[in-house]
Formats: structure tokens, C-alpha cells, sequence
């Protein structure tokens, strides 16, 4: 019950901005008419967000993708003095790199958050945490849609200050790794598509710049470097995290319509997760350990121990692959095993062990799946294994066990229960937050 809520919330938010919009675009048609004789002040025009970026934005930013809902927190955040003076600054420095910068790494310094700055926003978002009831709410509204879970006991301050930060490094991991070259966590298959030097990527990256840079009043305090942010992500074709939205269409469309209607006692487990296994070699969309799985998750799922197989792995090997793990196994368990395409769940996006888990953890509460009744992971032995000792790796990476306990059920499977943690998103996995 408590996850349809929020389901219902997130749409709800999404009709609100769908309906301002239109509002919007009605109020300011013929805006630009004028009676002869008469001087018109004309206001430049600030970018906008597309729709990717809108998607990137509330996967990997939420504190921001709700402020940006132009209600009266935002008014709030406009009208601050504070927040004012630090964008005024930010432009000064941000206009001086546009004019003086050789390549993408000296503009990529330029746009992110210093060290001071993140104080200063933090010590004012605590400000008005509590001296604001418009701002006040929007912290509840945080909460109630779980996506700071690791946060939400804190006091209203200390919630605030924390999304706030998350939102800081996750801007500075983006300009730092994907202007600046500065290797990720993972970057064999992660880093930067180009050099920070190369001409034609400095050119792209100035022209970006170029078009933010009116951003100015009557815009919030972190527009600049946000949208920057999310130009660098799609000036270097990385927008990984945004592909396959929402996950409950298009291939997942037949099994959203199944959850709705499954008699949840007559199966032992939810689903049955199968990690994916990327090939690793260019031009190849699967390998045998991938299909190895496949069948084991089969074999399992025409045992009735559950209704649904989730298929995990996104983009992931080699660099930039143009095969999505979980596409090509849902072909193979459609097309070559002969389930039914109801029973196949894509979660497209994930790029390692640790988020195939966190992810289809996340599609249990997307899908309204009953989070009690226990997920079957099914892998090869050796990956099995990993999975059973991986909780340092979790806390590592992500931050926390975005399940409670885990079960060694045989030589290929384990055991979990889903925990709402695994909807707090990861600042510095831009490409899977």
C-alpha cells in the first residue's frame, strides 16, 4: 500500500508539471506582440529542460528536479538573497573560464560547487528548513517519496543539508569525469568519450556554455551548473541512465499489466533476478555464461516458484556497447526458451553486481510487488558465491544493503528481501544513479 502511494504521489507530481507547462505556454502566447509606439522590455530567454534531461534530472538530482517544479519553494529559492550573491559569483567565475579556458577541464572547474559554496547553500537550506513553511514542506514531500531513504530520520536540517550535498558531489563527479578526465570508479567502461584538450570537444563544450550563461535572475542559484552538468553528460552520448524510462512501458508494459493481477500466495518468491554477463567483445550482444544463467532462471521460473523473471545489466561491456544485457536476455528467454513475454522484466540500466541487485529491488516497489515476500537471485555458481559475501562492497559503492538478510539457498541461487534504502540514489553514478 505504502509504495502505490507513492507511485501516486510521483505521477501526480509529473500531471502538476504537465499542466503548468501548458499553462505557461498559454499565458505567454502573443507575449511578444507589442502596440506601435510603445518600448517593450524583451526578458533573455534561459534554456530549458528537454525531456532526457528532465529524466535525468529527478533520477540523479531530485532535491532539484522538486524545486524545479516552479511552486512556492521555488519562488523561495528565487527571491534568496543568499543563494543570490553565490550565483552571482558562480557567473563571474563561470563567464572569466569562457573567455580565458584552452580546453573542457578548466571550464569543467569552473562550473563546479567549491567547498565553500556547498557550506553556504547547506547552512541556508538548514535556514529555511526551519524559518520557511514552503520550504518546510518540500522536505516532507523528500521524505515521503523515499528518494533520500538513508535520511529520512534525520531532523528536517540535517535532511535538507544532506540531499543538498548529495546533489553537490553528484554535479562535481559529473564535470569532474566527464569534462575534466578524471577517471570513475569504474573506467573501463564509464570514463570521458573524448579529450579534455580535443578541439572539436572544447568547441561543444564553450557552445554549452554559451547558452547558459544568460541564466541569471529570476532563475535558481544552481540552474548553471545543473544544466551544465547535464549537457557535459550529453555532449559525451552518455545518457545511459535515461534510456528505456519509464520502465513500466514498452517491454515491461505486459508484465506491469501482469502484476496487477497475480495471486501473490500461490508462489514461494516475487521474481527471480538473473545478473547479466556482458560479452566483453565488440559486436557481440551475448555469451554463454549469460545464457547459462538464462536457463537456470528458467527452469526455476517453469517450477512456478514465481511469476516474474527480472533480467538485469545495462550497456556495460565493452565500452559504450550498443547491447543492453537485459534486452538480449529477454530476447533469449522469449525467442530461444519460449517464455512468455508477461513474464520477462528489463532492468536495463544497471552496470555492476552491486546495482542489478539495488535495481530490481527498485522494480519490486515500481511494479506495487509485495516487498515481504522474498526475491530469488540466480546466477552461475562463482557469481553466486560473490553475491553471498558482497555486503563490503555494497557499503563501499552505494552506501548501504539495499535488502535485509541474505540466504545461500544452493551452489546458484540466494535469497533476500527488498528494503525502500535501495531508492536513495548514488551522487557519483551518473550513468545508474
Amino acid at each position: 500500500m505504502r509504495s502505490a502511494v507513492k507511485m501516486s504521489l510521483c505521477l501526480l507530481l509529473c500531471l502538476v508539471t504537465l499542466t503548468a507547462q501548458s499553462q505557461r505556454r498559454k499565458t505567454t502566447k502573443g507575449k511578444g506582440k507589442s502596440k506601435a509606439g510603445t518600448t517593450k522590455t524583451v526578458k533573455v530567454a534561459t534554456p530549458s529542460y528537454s525531456t532526457t534531461q528532465q529524466v535525468q534530472m529527478r533520477k540523479s538530482f531530485y532535491l532539484l528536479y522538486l524545486l524545479e517544479r516552479n511552486g512556492p519553494a521555488h519562488d523561495v529559492i528565487v527571491k534568496d538573497p543568499v543563494f543570490n550573491q553565490i550565483a552571482k559569483d558562480r557567473l563571474s567565475r563561470l563567464t572569466t573560464a569562457y573567455s580565458q579556458c584552452a580546453d573542457a577541464a578548466c571550464i569543467g572547474k569552473a562550473l563546479e560547487w567549491t567547498a565553500d559554496e556547498i557550506h553556504d547553500v547547506s547552512e541556508e537550506f538548514k535556514r529555511l528548513a526551519v524559518a520557511n513553511p514552503d520550504i518546510a514542506e518540500t522536505v516532507q514531500r523528500l521524505k515521503v517519496v523515499d528518494r533520500y531513504p538513508l535520511y529520512a530520520d534525520n531532523a528536517d536540517t540535517t535532511f535538507i543539508r544532506k540531499a543538498w550535498e548529495d546533489v553537490a558531489t553528484g554535479i562535481n563527479h559529473v564535470c569532474r569525469v566527464y569534462l575534466q578526465g578524471v577517471p570513475p570508479r569504474y573506467p573501463r567502461i564509464d570514463s570521458i568519450s573524448f579529450r579534455p584538450s580535443d578541439p572539436a570537444f572544447v568547441k561543444q563544450v564553450k557552445t554549452a556554455v554559451q547558452q547558459i550563461l544568460p541564466i541569471g535572475t529570476g532563475n535558481t542559484f544552481y540552474k548553471q551548473p545543473l544544466l551544465g552538468a547535464l549537457k557535459a553528460l550529453e555532449i559525451n552520448g552518455r545518457d545511459e541512465a535515461t534510456r528505456y524510462e519509464p520502465l513500466y512501458k514498452e517491454q515491461n508494459a505486459a508484465a506491469f499489466a501482469k502484476s496487477k493481477r497475480v495471486n501473490w500466495n500461490a508462489y514461494r518468491f516475487s521474481t527471480i533476478l538473473v545478473p547479466g554477463s556482458g560479452p566483453g567483445k565488440a559486436g557481440q550482444s551475448m555469451d554463454s555464461m549469460g545464457m547459462f544463467r538464462c536457463k537456470l532462471a528458467a527452469e526455476q521460473y517453469r517450477n512456478n516458484v514465481a511469476p516474474f523473471i527480472i533480467v538485469s545489466g545495462g550497456h556495460v561491456h565493452p565500452y559504450k556497447t550498443p547491447f543492453c544485457e537485459a534486452i538480449e536476455m529477454k530476447k533469449y528467454m522469449v525467442g530461444k526458451l519460449g517464455l512468455p513475454d508477461s513474464a520477462v522484466i528489463i532492468e536495463p540500466h544497471a552496470r555492476h553486481t552491486t546495482t542489478n541487485i539495488r535495481n530490481a529491488v527498485r522494480l519490486v516497489y515500481l511494479f506495487n510487488i509485495p516487498a515481504a515476500k522474498p526475491m530469488l537471485i540466480v546466477s552461475d555458481s562463482f557469481q553466486s558465491l560473490a553475491i553471498e559475501k558482497m555486503a563490503a562492497r555494497f557499503i563501499n559503492e552505494i552506501g548501504y544493503l539495499p535488502y535485509t538478510g541474505l540466504e545461500r539457498k544452493s551452489p546458484t541461487e540466494n535469497i533476500i528481501l527488498p528494503d525502500l534504502k535501495a531508492w536513495q540514489q548514488d551522487p557519483e553514478d551518473p550513468l545508474d544513479p
